[in-house]
């Protein structure tokens, strides 16, 4: 009985062991298949049969290398990637000959495309994943021409905080994304595969717990990829829970349709167009403007950039003129900022003069101008003046 059971439990593990391998061979066959492997081979059996019929009816009685069927495919096999070895006495089979040596060229080309394919497949299965646990990270929904620099923007070296890089998309062979060793950027970059409009595939990318989303255009759409970003917001929208919820930005191609992707649960919407129209009436007015948009907007080491940060407890209840003043002597610090405004609710208030501002409140945010990101951490117990002069 102890000896059925043995051999019972031994054909089990070498069914399971035979059904893995299957999977195993079932999957570099597709992989093949899918690379266009399966036309190459048949390519190459057409040819070299076909070459090797030619030449041996053709050079069969007067030409040793042709004169068997053994020889003639030997020969002509040899010839499809080395080159012919033999030359063929007549015009007919020297015509036969040199289309032989350019199928074996063309052939040997293809074949080296479709094995870097296959490997790129594969580098980008390596970033692919199924299941998602992580949160605080950024999503990217859509890929396009922009998303190499926009990760390079998101993990430059001066980026303190670098959070993890999601990207949805449902073609993932169109994104190649250099090796992580060549460009650290791209260390922390994951791809999920699916429509970023479905809700599952959000629900996968764990769209309700990151930082922020980013929806660009999808450039496949032409000029309907406004309505495709809609759909997207629509679909994020849905999965959100609660009010502890990420940012949404969107690229839009269209200003017309900003109202719509408003609606549709867009926070922040981004038009390149009317941005360029903005710049080019600026630059025409006051020369050299595009240097100064282009030093505000790269994130770079001897950059400059403005931070949206939360005020501290420390600053609330000052005037803006009095915490611009302490900013502004606080100079020997390699974060040293200037502020230049205040973001209150849905209000920004930049430059603000008068009494415009008020006395700084908790929830107010502090526009800075500052090389890198700023520690307010010493800002937090400042004395206001009157606890100074009580002191």
């Amino acid at each position: 009985m102890e000896a059925d059971r043995s051999r019972g439990l031994g054909g089990v593990i070498e069914r399971l062991n035979s059904d893995r391998w299957r999977r195993k061979l079932r999957s570099i066959v597709t992989s093949w298949s899918r690379n266009q492997m399966r036309w190459l081979a048949i390519a190459t059996l057409i040819v070299w049969l076909t070459g090797s019929v030619l030449l041996h009816l053709i050079e069969g009685g007067s030409n040793p290398a042709f004169d068997t069927w053994n020889e003639s495919f030997w020969n002509v096999w040899v010839g499809l990637f080395n080159g012919m070895n033999v030359t063929p006495n007549t015009i007919a089979g020297r015509v036969v000959g040199v289309s032989i040596i350019v199928s074996g060229v063309a052939l040997v080309g293809l074949f080296t495309a479709t094995v870097a394919s296959i490997l790129i497949e594969r580098a980008l299965r390596s970033r692919e994943l199924s299941t998602l646990e992580m949160s605080g990270h950024l999503v990217l929904c859509n890929w396009s021409s922009h998303g190499l620099e926009w990760i390079r923007e998101v993990h430059s070296d001066i980026v303190k905080d670098k959070r993890p890089v999601v990207i949805i998309h449902d073609a993932v062979e169109d994104i190649v994304l250099p090796d992580k060793q060549d460009d650290p950027a791209f260390t922390d970059v994951y791809i999920v595969r699916g429509d970023p409009a479905n809700e599952v595939i959000l629900k996968r990318a764990r769209v309700a717990q990151s930082h922020s989303v980013v929806v660009l255009a999808d450039e496949r759409q032409g000029p309907h990829a406004d309505g495709k970003t809609i759909v997207c917001c629509i679909a994020i929208k849905s999965v959100l829970r609660g009010d502890d919820r990420p940012n949404i930005v969107v690229e839009c191609r269209e200003p017309k349709y900003r109202l719509h992707l408003k609606r549709a649960g867009a926070d922040e919407i981004i038009s390149a167009a009317e941005f360029g129209v903005h710049l080019i009436a600026r630059a025409s007015l006051f020369h050299g403007m595009t240097r100064v948009y282009q030093e505000l907007l790269t994130v770079g080491r001897d950059a400059n950039e403005m931070y949206l940060i939360p005020i501290p407890p420390g600053l609330i209840g000052r005037e803006f003129i009095e915490t611009a003043g302490l900013f502004l002597a606080d100079r020997a610090r390699r974060d040293a900022c200037l502020l230049i405004g205040i973001y209150r609710g849905e209000r920004m208030m930049l430059n603000p003069v008068a009494g415009e501002v008020g006395p700084l409140r908790e929830g107010d945010e502090l526009i800075l101008l500052c090389p890198v990101m700023p520690d307010l951490k010493h800002y937090g117990s400042i004395p206001t003046k009157d606890e100074s002069e009580k002191k």
